[in-house]
């Protein structure tokens, strides 16, 4: 270890960073292969809605501007689409930025952090980066969050909770029975954030509603993102909804312009066409019905999901199976980084074409005639 290394604080020398799926491009210098499909990443497969594609065409002839420090026209998209006021929301470059300024404002040395494992990474890697404030607990013997232990997990020194609902990597979800009962016993100076990525993707009717829910706890948001059913993943950008008093105290530990220019303009135009998001989640439940069908078929075992993957398991263990699904054109997410065990993958929603190409080259795999 270097001199310079021996500086780094102890808690981060052994820290992990996060692994993001192999993009498309990658694989097709690899392995030479003009046809690939990509379902790794749970984005959604088609661009951005056309009115956004043709704000963008104009708003880049204006990169040489900073981009709008207050996002005026933002606000005024988001109050007209939610029940919210101005002082109600906060913006950011995607919600990682939201993640890490809420465990800045939060956390100081000694405090804890508490999120479930297996679920979205960058919990465990912002909180343990932070001072080693993470507290992980398990999910349950469904996969799901086990709310009762991460009530059990509380302490006096806890100042965060982070729930993923539904949760990314298993898809599975607490409903809102289940989640009144569990704010219901948290203290109310721990600030409980549901992470709500995939909240549009949801058609059960027992999901929280956040909207409502948080006019009886304070101390509940709710972080939501672009970058999946509005297909803004490249942008970066992202949003907290909570009280005023929470987004306040978030305004003065976020830096400037954390927002860009072209993704306020996407963003902004995104929110104006609500029944493109039905739409959309409409056309995700087919292709979920699509992929689980398939995945059954071929002897694979799934997981329930109110998002646009499946957490995924074959009949029994196969040598090399994503290498050689790379080799077929299609790109998954091997899931033994993430704790689920080796052999099982993630894979979100393609179209109907992409979803019947990943199938044939799985069921080639999984027949040995690769």
């Amino acid at each position: 270890m270097s001199k310079l290394s021996e500086r780094v604080r102890v808690e981060l020398r052994d820290l992990a960073p996060y692994k993001p799926g192999k993009p498309i491009e990658e694989v097709q210098r690899e392995l030479g292969l003009e046809r690939i499909v990509k379902l790794a990443s749970n984005e959604y497969p088609e661009n951005a809605f056309p009115e956004v594609v043709e704000a963008l065409q104009k708003e880049i002839l204006e990169l040489n501007r900073y981009p709008d420090a207050t996002w005026h026209e933002l606000l005024d998209a988001a109050t007209s689409v939610y029940p919210i006021t101005r002082g109600e929301i906060l913006f950011g470059n995607g919600g990682n930025e939201i993640l890490e300024l809420l465990v800045h404002l939060m956390c100081g040395p000694g405090d804890e952090v508490v999120y479930a494992h297996p679920s979205f990474p960058i919990y465990g890697l912002l909180a343990r980066s932070h001072f080693d404030t993470g507290v992980s607990v398990p999910l349950d013997s469904d996969q799901k969050h086990d709310l009762q232990a991460m009530l059990d997990a509380i302490t006096e020194r806890t100042r965060l909770i982070f729930i993923c609902n539904p949760n990314n990597p298993t898809g599975t979800w607490v409903t809102e029975t289940e989640f009144v009962a569990f704010m219901e016993k948290v203290p109310e100076d721990v600030l409980v954030v549901l992470d709500e990525a995939y909240v549009e993707f949801v058609t059960d009717p027992r999901f929280p509603r956040f909207f409502e829910l948080r006019t009886r706890f304070a101390n509940l948001a709710s972080m939501r993102s672009f970058s999946k059913v509005y297909s803004l993943a490249a942008l970066r950008i992202g949003y907290l909804l909570g009280s005023e008093e929470v987004v306040g105290l978030l305004q003065r530990v976020r830096q400037p312009f954390n927002a860009n220019r072209l993704a306020q303009r996407a963003a902004t135009v995104a929110l104006q066409h609500q029944d493109r998001v039905a739409e959309r989640r409409e056309a995700n439940s087919r292709g979920l019905d699509q992929l689980r069908s398939g995945l059954h078929d071929l002897g694979c075992a799934t997981l329930p999901s109110q998002t646009n993957f499946l957490l995924t398991r074959p009949p029994e263990p196969v040598d090399d199976l994503f290498d050689r699904l790379l080799r077929q054109g299609a790109i998954v997410r091997p899931m033994g980084s993430f704790g689920l065990g080796e052999g099982s993958f993630r894979v979100n929603t393609g179209t109907a074409e992409e979803n019947r190409i990943f199938l044939d080259g799985l069921g080639r795999v999984l027949r040995g005639e690769d």
